[in-house]
């Protein structure tokens, strides 16, 4: 008989910042998870760097935003230059120095001119966070594994996951540990989050399509005394190829990254065969993956290239890159780390198969243009965690996990297509193609409305479902005006009070005043004290009804005049925080813009103008941030028959959940 230690409802391959996040949305909400990770110690080095602002706002919900923020260092613009002068592909001689000796001579920067310079602002998002975060993904793991510790998340590392086989109402998998046993685990759920090259992906035997790109990249993680604006990115366009440039934390700490020009010997370089690029996240081990399917994924396994240290010659031809390409190259004083790669668009053909799931990188890999790779794995952990933790608590059907699949793959299919589309675009060297880059980048530069698009797919604030499995849409509500959130968009934020702009620092919002592991239901009754008596009356019978699950917050000018004489529970129905507890992660209240009632304090009416919402309309917001429905009759009723349609049975107020069946694995 194994122990209740052994025992873990879900078991999750792989301890990436998908993993540990997805771990620790389980187990905040009532479910044992256990993580298991090949590696036994982790990689130092930095691989993701961009941390998006959608992922800010995630992690802030979890009470990690403002840590991370101060770890790392904000980047609010890009900066894109085109040069011009002679191509030449080989760049200055090694070490960078001409036959002048060291410096900006004949060998750094000559033959070049100053060109074209646009600035793409990336802050023009709504958002307390209005900026991309460079942040190393160790800092990031850091965070996110002292989350999980918080919680009780069991890590077993040296630990990988060696054969896969579903048996009707759960897994077995078979462990095989660093010293070479094996250890056969039953588990109701099992998750691959373990990097692009998932054995969890192979064993279950989901295939992968996709294709290859052609160009070879050289990244290094540097210290250089360059005297470029900091507060930016950097982007050089010149004939000899492209340099993207990112300060990293640390007062003279940089990334640079260069397309490799295409010749003799180019592959011998270390790495080059690989495509555990920077921003393959989850992916603790280093195998190359061509595959097709999974026969060419063990194929492929063979190639094993570390790219954990600093290689002298991958530096030195990046020193070489940059004093071929930059105006004002600079002297690479100290490298940190190296890499080269190719980048092999891929994507599981399910993220789904029967009590098996895939996310992160196991899922889908793609070029790291953009700093898309670790923000879409937290993505589907977020997406997947609430979804999974309804099922596995017995609170929903099966059924729900597919919608997980039917959001999260289209996602991935246009990450693939765009961060493709987007490699060509900058590594593109025909002049007509140059041309239209650098026009293109101007209009952007030149139009906020264009620059605000840009912002909101660079920092996945625009993403959404308006067609998702979860999505209602209101046939009498197609018409509502142009910047009101519809169902499928994500949740706006908005700065409660009058003075506060949303990006302060400590300015109370309304996504932090209505935080829960569960559903929230906006009530929105403005100034209309007889519309919040009535709401008020709807939000008991939701607590009654639908205990925890549904969270209904009035939202209005002022606290509501209500007579509680007959109501045994003081008015206290709508105002009890749900989200505290052992399963809120540290989530924040409302605080001073909660009224003693529950009363969501919104005295300028911003709320509600950003909703655009009606005397009474209730907004249902997912767990994971995105809005269910917009429906201005009957609440309870409209609210009852969602769920349901969705297979969410709730459980009303002061009744447990259902048993799980599914709260602990067996263990042989």
């Amino acid at each position: 008989m194994p122990s209740a230690a052994d025992r873990a409802g879900v078991l999750i391959v792989g301890a990436g910042p998908t993993g540990l996040l997805l771990a620790a949305e389980l187990v905040r909400r009532g479910v044992r998870a256990r993580i298991v990770e090949r590696e036994s110690v982790r990689s130092p080095a930095s691989r993701a760097l961009a941390v998006s602002s959608r992922t800010l706002m995630l992690l802030d919900d979890l009470d990690l935003a403002a840590e991370a923020v101060r770890r790392g260092h904000p980047l609010r613009q890009v900066e894109v230059h085109d040069v011009s002068g002679r191509p030449d592909a080989g760049g200055g001689r090694p070490g960078g120095s001409g036959p002048g000796g060291s410096g900006r001579s004949a060998g750094r920067g000559a033959g070049r001119s100053g060109g074209t310079v646009v600035r793409l602002p990336i802050g023009r998002v709504p958002s307390p966070f209005p900026f991309t975060l460079s942040l190393p993904q160790p800092q990031t793991e850091d965070l996110l594994r002292a989350h999980a510790a918080r919680l009780g998340v069991r890590i077993d590392t040296g630990v990988e996951c060696a054969a896969v086989r579903q048996e009707g109402d759960h897994v077995v998998a078979q462990l095989r540990h660093a010293d070479g046993s094996t250890r056969t685990v039953h588990t109701d759920w099992l998750v691959g989050c373990d990097g692009a090259h998932s054995q969890v992906r192979r064993a279950a035997g989901i295939a992968t399509h996709g294709f290859d790109l052609p160009e070879t990249f050289a990244l290094g993680d540097v210290v250089t005394d360059w005297a470029r604006e900091r507060a930016h990115g950097q982007v050089t366009f010149s004939p000899a190829g492209v340099v993207a440039a990112f300060p990293m934390p640390g007062p003279r700490h940089w990334r640079f990254i260069a397309d490799l020009p295409d010749l003799p010997g180019i592959d011998d370089l270390p790495g080059a065969h690989s495509d555990d690029h920077a921003d393959h996240s989850d992916d603790h081990a280093d195998h190359s993956d061509h595959s097709d399917g999974q026969a060419d994924d063990r194929a492929d396994d063979r190639a094993d290239h570390s790219d954990d240290r600093a290689d002298p010659d991958v530096a030195a031809e990046l020193q070489r890159l940059l004093d071929a390409r930059l105006t004002d190259p600079p002297r690479l004083t100290e490298t940190l780390w190296t890499t080269t790669f190719r980048v092999h668009q891929r994507r599981a053909e399910s993220f789904r198969r029967g009590r098996v799931m895939l996310a992160g990188d196991a899922a889908h890999s793609h070029s790291p243009v953009g700093g898309q790779g670790m923000n879409t794995g937290l993505q589907d952990a977020y997406a997947l965690g609430w979804r999974l933790a309804l099922v596995a608590t017995g609170r929903a059907d099966a059924t729900l996990l597919d919608t997980y699949a039917a959001e999260r793959e289209p996602v991935a299919d246009r990450l693939l297509a765009g961060t493709a589309r987007a490699t060509r675009v900058i590594t593109a060297q025909h002049p007509v193609a140059r041309r239209a880059r650098g026009l293109a980048l101007r209009l952007v530069a030149a139009s906020p409305p264009l620059g605000r698009r840009a912002a909101a797919a660079l920092s996945q604030l625009g993403l959404g479902y308006p067609h998702g499995p979860l999505t209602d849409l209101d046939p009498h509500r197609i018409g509502r005006r142009r910047g009101v959130p519809g169902p499928g968009a994500l949740a706006p934020d908005v700065a409660l009070a009058p003075d506060v702009a949303l990006a302060a620092p400590d300015g109370p919002t309304l996504r932090q005043a209505t935080r829960t592991p569960w559903f929230s239901l906006l009530l929105f009754a403005g100034s209309d004290d007889a519309a919040a008596r009535r709401l008020h009356d709807d939000a008991a019978l939701i607590h009654a009804r639908f205990g925890d699950l549904v969270t209904a917050r009035i939202v209005a000018t002022a606290p509501t005049v209500r007579d509680t004489r007959d109501d045994p529970s003081g008015g206290e129905h709508s105002g009890g925080d749900h989200s505290g507890g052992a399963h809120s992660g540290g989530a924040r209240s409302g605080g001073a813009h909660s009224g003693d009632d529950g009363t969501v304090l919104d005295p300028a009416g911003r709320a509600r103008a950003r909703y655009g919402a009606a005397i009474g309309e209730a907004v249902l917001v997912r767990p994971d941030g995105y809005l269910a429905y917009r429906s201005t009759t009957d609440p309870v009723g409209r609210l009852e028959r969602y769920l349901r349609t969705h297979g969410i049975t709730p459980a009303p107020a002061g009744v447990a959940a259902p048993a799980s069946t599914t709260a602990a694995g067996r263990t042989s």
